[in-house]
């Protein structure tokens, strides 16, 4: 033990010995004071922090304002403190009776905050590419920006989207976007493509919550869209189309969200849990062209030990029609693709859903690009997919297609499509999406390999 630490021990003892309580911080903060490469503005920092001039400090509220500067996830390291000696700072905190100003000083390196990267994916029945602009910390006010535009066989769309994690004024958030999307909505029997539904959709929506904790947020929200459905499209030879919900018109919905999110990811791969619940309310009171109900449940674990980093992917929705008018085809729930590898792109559809994804991935390789200060990692993984996913109401509204007998669907041990395969994964540090992703999984009751290739998430 250095004489440092001998000497602060010794306070520490004087301190718990002499006193008949803990004594309430004499350090008064003066003002907060950075160094380093930080890149977001003192007010930003303060928010975070929730230290201001004029409040007191102690080393446990340093501590906190300095876990929680690491949980925003805007710098690559962070040291908190007050420009003192240890021993002085110990006394001017427990021990003498003025009350001194002090400066808090933030040391930290800021993480590369924007950027600018192509997109790409294909194998199990669709492509797509196109390229994305992120921004973590636009305009160094801690809100994030982003904008992707994608074109692709059965997706085309243009997004944008802005965030602002946390005002400064008090624990709110909010956040808001829009979204134009031309889209194929494919119906297929017996692992074949049956027909297609080309549908355009375009609105806007809106949320602001409540930031529980720096993991924890509470949102509720409004979003407002067009959709136009048109005509059958690719209908197999001799065949007569399955029913769907040919409805155009507005979607009005009213939304409720919460989200838990602890992840983290210092070597590019995920640690943590992430919990998220949806429930979105469309109906005629106001003024929606269509009437349901939507409830969506998504839970994350990911682990770590030695090289193998095991993770768990938990989804339920139910999609439930209130009325004639029933769910926009857009919203039918799908499964096949990134969410049930081994199976083709949304192959299965209906309005009950439950998958799981069981993954390990073990990094293989530490990289260095010669000459560049580029490092990335190599791993390999191998996985299971499972899903089910149940048509309660063909056509997605409460009156069942002429000639069509519904009786309620039960989930039988053939209703469970199971995919193991496994797959390489290139991927660079801090970045909780692989640079570069291929799968290979076997559909079991299909008896089908499928490939799929993406680049930095891609399209799917």
């Amino acid at each position: 033990m250095t004489k440092a630490r001998l000497r602060f021990a010794g306070l520490l003892v004087v301190c718990s010995t002499a006193l008949p309580a803990p004594a309430a911080a004499r350090l008064v903060v003066r003002q907060l004071v950075t160094r380093g490469d930080v890149k977001v503005t003192t007010r930003v920092m303060a928010t975070r922090m929730h230290m201001y001039p004029g409040d007191t400090v102690d080393f446990d509220i340093l501590n906190a304002a300095e876990q929680r500067l690491i949980e925003s996830d805007l710098f690559s390291s962070v040291h908190v403190f007050v420009d003192l000696p240890l021993e002085e700072a110990v006394r001017d905190m427990f021990l003498d009776d003025h009350i001194y100003l002090v400066d808090v000083v933030v040391e930290a390196v800021g993480k590369e905050y924007w950027f600018i990267f192509p997109t790409a994916s294909f194998g199990t029945g669709n492509w797509g590419g196109g390229i994305a602009y992120a921004n973590q910390n636009f305009i160094g006010r801690d809100v994030e920006l982003v904008a992707t535009v994608q074109y692709g066989e059965l997706q085309k769309y243009v997004f944008a989207g802005f965030r602002d994690p946390l005002l400064a004024v008090a624990p709110i958030t909010y956040e808001m976007g829009a979204l134009y999307r031309l889209e194929q909505i494919c119906f297929y029997t017996n692992h074949n493509l049956f027909m297609q539904v080309p549908t355009t959709m375009g609105g806007v929506d809106g949320r602001i919550g409540w930031v529980l904790s720096p993991h924890t947020r509470a949102l509720i929200g409004f979003s407002a869209r067009d959709q136009q459905v048109g005509a059958v499209e690719n209908l197999a030879a001799g065949g007569t189309p399955l029913p769907y919900n040919a409805h155009t018109g507005r979607v009005f919905l009213l939304q409720f969200q919460f989200q838990y999110d602890d992840t983290r990811a210092p070597e590019g791969i995920r640690t943590g849990v992430r919990l998220f619940l949806k429930n979105e309310v469309s109906d005629l009171y106001w003024g929606s062209d269509f009437d349901y109900s939507k409830f969506e449940t998504h839970v994350e674990f990911y682990g770590h030990y030695g090289w193998n980093y095991p993770s768990l992917i938990i989804d339920a929705a139910l999609d439930y029609p209130t009325s004639s008018r029933g769910v926009p085809v857009v919203e039918t729930l799908h499964l096949g693709g990134p969410n049930l590898r081994g199976y083709i792109f949304n192959e299965f559809h209906g309005d009950t859903l439950v998958s799981t994804q069981l993954e390990d991935q073990a990094v293989i390789l530490h990289l260095h690009i010669p000459w560049t200060q580029v490092k990335f990692n190599v791993a390999a993984a191998v996985f299971v997919d499972a899903g089910i996913l149940l048509e309660r109401f063909p056509g997605g509204t409460t009156v069942p297609p002429p000639g069509i007998a519904v009786s309620p669907a039960r989930g039988k041990l053939g209703d469970i499509h199971v995919a193991p395969g496994g797959g390489l994964r290139i991927i660079l540090p801090g970045v909780m999406v692989p640079a570069v992703k291929l799968d290979v999984g076997y559909g079991i009751d299909v008896r089908s390999v499928a490939f799929t290739v993406s680049v930095a998430g891609g399209l799917m």
